[in-house]
């Protein structure tokens, strides 16, 4: 591992890579951009802010540099999370409360084999919607730990 000798961010020294988090990111000859030694991505260096953007991703992520590590920088002009979060919360939440409705409206004939199969589908309904809204607020909100677990799964 290179030891920093400065704080600041610049063309000269090497940092540790803020998507994967195993690499080093380095200068790019010619360039006023930094490469990352094992996941191969380009960033943009923005040096009076300290900071850098991915250039060669689908979405813009930042981080900023703080001297000893990385910091995500969120954009405020897509800031809408109150939003994301009443959708989040109704898609994990109406279809299990649609079954449940659904079931207690019409319930099972007694003795019928499998009355208890709606528990096992309410089950699985909940859990699975549950992933998809968290995928979403993990999307939306890009966190640090679940981006380097994509790319990691994208390389």
């Amino acid at each position: 591992m290179t030891q920093l000798l400065s704080t600041a961010l610049n063309y000269e020294q090497s940092y540790p890579c803020p998507l994967c988090r195993h690499g080093q990111l380095t200068n790019l000859v010619l360039m006023d951009a930094f490469s990352c030694s094992f996941c191969h991505h380009i960033f943009t260096a923005n040096l009076p802010q300290q900071s850098i953007c991915l250039a060669d991703g689908q979405q813009a992520v930042s981080w900023q540099w703080k001297g000893q590590r990385w910091h995500p920088l969120h954009h405020p002009d897509i800031d809408f999370p109150l939003g994301i979060w009443i959708l989040c919360t109704s898609l994990a939440v109406v279809p299990p409360a649609l079954i449940w409705g659904v079931h207690h409206i019409f319930p099972p004939l007694p003795n019928s084999t499998g009355d208890s199969f709606h528990l096992l589908w309410l089950g699985v309904v909940f859990v699975t919607h549950s992933l998809i809204a968290l995928l979403i607020l993990a999307e939306f909100h890009q966190f640090p730990r679940y981006l380097s677990w994509k790319f990691r799964l994208q390389t």
